[in-house]
């Protein structure tokens, strides 16, 4: 159904990625395909259920496999150093969120899938067309949000959006730990989950490794650096100062709501800003634009998802029950 659905929003993105976005990249075609096949053996050992529902979404689109596998894994077929999201989490009030920032035609590419899994858990994430998941939350009260880290390793560990699907069919938080642990550590990225109950669990990938980062005073931020000392990433265009920035925002605060994580995310009135104010080219992309494609945020206790789309400090917010 999600193939055939989507069926030309799933090819319209594939050629996008093959035509404009893997065209900056040093692999070519073949060595491409040959790299999501290599990840989907991966996935297939991870969870064959995912690797399934990746054929028949291709099947659906009348695309092939490995097209899917590749849309699936391109966060570590690119590999690319681009300033990206801003992620927070309240404990105080339950409430997580993130900017989702990349290419300017994914902005209205971009899809929202709602359904319930084969455990009867009902999911909702936003995501690009063909991924199995994204940004989401269940109505378990779970939520998780993702940055990209920028490392040299081989990445060769279980796809980090699959990961995030995974996770967001967990009913518990320790369900969720145990899932990124299984996964493996060839990925370069920093993964935030967290729950209904105030708790979270937020853990980066790179070079290899993996290392925990404690929230500070009943708060998280991330954007996209190593926090814990015990691994490092590369450092990428307005990370640290977006960081900062978001930091700086909080302090003082009294109400650590809904309000207050807005005010934050949606800040583009200063600095290297959290928010992408508008669209700009990416030298790394080949000159494609690069912003705030959605922004995110996530009431775990009201089971409340909302979302908005495109740059800019005052946008329409979408709001489904989960």
């Amino acid at each position: 159904m999600y193939g055939s659905i989507l069926r030309e929003r799933i090819r319209e993105t594939w050629v996008f990625y093959r035509d404009k976005v893997f065209l900056n990249s040093p692999l070519r075609t073949e060595e491409i395909r040959t790299r999501a096949l290599s990840l989907a053996d991966l996935v297939t050992a991870f969870n064959p259920a995912y690797t399934l529902e990746m054929d028949a979404i291709a099947e659906g689109a009348g695309v092939e496999p490995w097209q899917i596998y590749a849309l699936n894994a391109r966060t570590e077929i690119l590999n690319a150093p681009v300033a990206e999201c801003t992620s927070l989490y309240f404990q105080e009030s339950m409430i997580l969120g993130q900017t989702w920032d990349w290419l300017r035609e994914l902005e209205e590419l971009m899809i929202i899938l709602k359904y319930e899994d084969v455990e009867g858990r009902n999911i909702v994430t936003l995501t690009e067309p063909g991924m199995l998941a994204k940004v989401g939350m269940n109505d378990c009260g779970l939520g998780v949000c993702l940055n990209i880290l920028i490392s040299e390793h081989p990445l060769d560990g279980v796809p980090v959006h699959i990961v995030l699907r995974a996770i967001l069919e967990c009913g518990t938080l320790d369900e969720a730990k145990d899932v990124i642990t299984r996964s493996g550590y060839g990925k370069s990225s920093h993964i935030l989950v967290g729950d209904a109950s105030g708790r979270c669990h937020s853990v980066e990938f790179s070079g290899g490794q993996s290392a925990v980062v404690e929230s500070t005073d009943g708060n998280l931020v991330h954007t996209n650096h190593c926090l814990n000392p015990d691994v490092s990433s590369k450092l990428i265009p307005s990370t640290v100062e977006r960081l900062a920035q978001a930091r700086a925002g909080l302090a003082g605060c009294e109400h650590f709501d809904l309000d207050t994580m807005l005010r934050i995310l949606l800040d583009d009135e200063q600095g290297p800003l959290a928010v992408q104010a508008s669209y700009r080219p990416e030298e790394v992309l080949g000159g494609l634009e690069v912003g705030t494609c959605a922004t995110v945020v996530m009431d775990l206790q009201k089971h409340e998802f909302l979302v908005s789309k495109g740059p800019g400090s005052s946008p329409e917010f979408l709001s489904i029950e989960v």
